[in-house]
């Protein structure tokens, strides 16, 4: 079962054509990403460790607009890990469960030395597994 979060579209979230652009939506399926490590560990807690997870790819392709005034409800899971990466799936839909976007990220594991690192045990378990 995959992590889910609400976010409220304000009209102050979307560009002149009155849509959420490219750039916000990555903004915000980061945000959902965020919300599904803080159940697991704080920022704090993050940044303190000698690992970093960084993106390495995201796909992301659109069905339909978030618009002011939607619901835009994020699902957020873990497809895969490697030994040095993992990759991550979002859904985002409406409250009329519209797909307005689904994303895959790639992540890789970075040590102190800013080289690639084994993903650690008990990051295998921070994102809820998709279904």
């Amino acid at each position: 079962m995959a992590d889910e979060l609400i976010i409220h579209i304000y009209p102050s979230d979307c560009d002149s054509a009155g849509h959420v652009n490219h750039a916000y939506m990555l903004m915000l399926l980061e945000r959902a990403r965020w919300a599904a490590l803080e159940k697991h560990m704080t920022f704090e807690d993050y940044v303190t460790r000698s690992l970093t997870a960084v993106v390495r790819h995201i796909d992301a392709s659109y069905a339909s607009s978030a618009r002011p005034g939607d619901e835009f409800r994020t699902r957020t899971g873990l497809v895969s890990i490697g030994n040095t990466s993992f990759t991550v799936k979002q859904t985002a839909h409406n409250q009329r469960d519209e797909l307005i976007c689904e994303a895959t990220v790639v992540y890789v594991t970075l040590g102190h030395d800013r080289r690639p690192a084994r993903v650690p045990e008990h990051w295998r378990s921070i994102f809820l597994p998709w279904e």
